[in-house]
Parts: C-alpha cells; sequence; structure tokens
C-alpha cells in the first residue's frame, strides 16, 4: 500500500470521526508523527503499512464508506469480543 493510500485513508478516517488526522495515524500506527511524516515524503516499510491499514479496517468509523479503488482488508473482530 502506498504512501498516498494510506494518507487518503487516515484523512477520510479523520473527516468522517471528526479526529485529526495525527489522532487517527496515532490510532492506527503507534506514532502521532507518522501521518505528517507521510506527508512530508517520508516512506513506509509494507509491513507497517500493511498493519496500518489492517489497523484502519478494524476500527473504520461506522457509516463512513472506504474507498472502492482501495483494497480493503476483513476487519478483525475485537479483541475483548472472545
Amino acid at each position: 500500500m502506498s504512501p498516498a493510500c494510506i494518507i487518503r485513508l487516515i484523512t477520510l478516517a479523520a473527516a468522517a470521526s471528526g479526529r485529526s488526522p495525527s489522532t487517527i495515524g496515532r490510532w492506527a500506527s503507534g506514532s502521532g508523527d507518522m501521518y505528517h511524516r507521510l506527508r512530508r515524503g517520508h516512506d513506509i516499510t509494507t509491513r507497517r503499512a500493511a498493519r496500518v491499514v489492517q489497523a484502519l479496517s478494524d476500527r473504520w468509523p461506522p457509516g463512513a464508506q472506504w474507498p472502492a479503488d482501495v483494497p480493503r482488508p476483513p476487519p478483525r473482530a475485537p479483541r475483548d469480543a472472545a
């Protein structure tokens, strides 16, 4: 997944949830500056990108539309659901 796609997903999730992109990026990656680093042109490893996209899929805002041109991994069940 490209940095541009991750930026787009974070931006959409932020708009739909009323949170800032850095907050969504922190939830998805554990790093509050990941979103801003990607916006400044930094890269992301394939493994980290996959984890971020999975985290976004897992916590995607209810009612928000996932972009049709971006493959979405199936959301995982919450850990406390067991």
